[in-house]
């Protein structure tokens, strides 16, 4: 019994230890940079967020990302759909429930004229996943790129029992192109199964990681100063989430063993290249100071 447990740690040992993209020599490009950014934040317990924790509802930031690279700008996230600041009945019950912030000054293009950039200026979008507040935006950038993991797609246009609620059918019908049209999507799309070296010199990798949604995704990004950078998506809600390995509501974890290991695959990156990670919801993270200065938080 001992040797099988072992031998099973072992197993487990080395295929996490695989899962680590290795590393190329190539140092990250110079002038590359990353900001943080938050759509409206929203309201919920963060017993939803992390089990054991108190009930009380607190304040969370909605968190995206773009970064600048010399082949392209890439944005991680597209937080809520902007639809919601004039018309809150397009979330249904959820914009009351979740009492988002409807302001004007949270729409992705105002946020993207601070750093210079209009939705015109994206190559690559790529979502954690597809839920209300992570792929809200990803059909106002028509000159992008959109990188999904095609496991979710196909559950965000027609979801697994129990994992409907937080897709908004909208946020995916825009994709579809026109009738008549001879192509199924209205802008460029690649649909993953796997991971994805966004620009070939391992600056900005996709990590295809199903364990907050089936197809979720985080990426790794490799910033000159900075270094290695996770952003988790909804696989991490809060630091102590990995320190002490607690999971979300049992509704937010469609597959618990993914999200565990996710923590693990973060503290392997913090022994390997001292990586930090950015959460999309952590009031304490970069989304939660970008959302409380109204301003994008810089990393390079």
């Amino acid at each position: 019994m001992k040797r099988s447990v072992v031998s099973t740690v072992m197993a487990i040992a080395l295929l996490l230890a695989g899962t680590v993209t290795s590393v190329s020599a190539q140092a990250p490009p110079a002038g590359m940079k990353m900001y943080a950014f938050s759509s409206g934040p929203l309201t919920i317990a963060k017993s939803a967020l992390q089990v054991g924790a108190s009930s009380n509802p607190i304040q969370v930031p909605v968190g995206f990302f773009v970064v600048m690279h010399p082949k392209g700008n890439f944005l991680f996230d597209t937080g809520n759909n902007d639809k919601l600041i004039s018309d809150p009945s397009y979330w249904g019950p959820m914009a009351q429930a979740l009492q988002v912030v409807r302001t004007p000054d949270i729409a992705i293009d105002t946020q993207l004229k601070k750093i210079g950039l209009t939705p015109n200026d994206i190559k690559y979008v790529a979502v954690g996943h597809m839920h209300l507040d992570h792929g809200g935006n990803v059909c106002k950038f028509p000159n992008a790129t959109f990188l999904v993991q095609k496991d979710e797609m196909k559950n965000a246009a027609w979801p697994e029992p129990g994992t409907a609620g937080p897709y908004i059918p909208g946020d995916v019908a825009c994709l579809r192109n026109d009738i008549g049209q001879a192509l199924p999507n209205k802008n460029k799309m690649d649909q993953l199964d796997g991971d994805l070296d966004v620009f070939g010199d391992q600056s900005v990798v996709i990590k295809r990681w199903p364990g907050h949604t089936p197809g979720s995704q985080m990426a790794v990004v490799r910033l000159p100063k900075t270094g290695t950078v996770v952003l988790t998506s909804d696989n991490v809600y809060f630091s102590e989430n990995v320190t002490k390995n607690l999971l979300p509501d049992v509704s937010l974890a469609y597959y618990p063993t993914g999200i565990l290991n996710a923590y693990e695959y973060i503290r392997v990156l913090q022994g390997r290249e001292n990586a930090s990670f950015m959460t999309a919801h952590d009031p304490d993270g970069p989304a939660g100071k970008a959302a409380k200065s109204h301003d994008p938080q810089k990393f390079e």
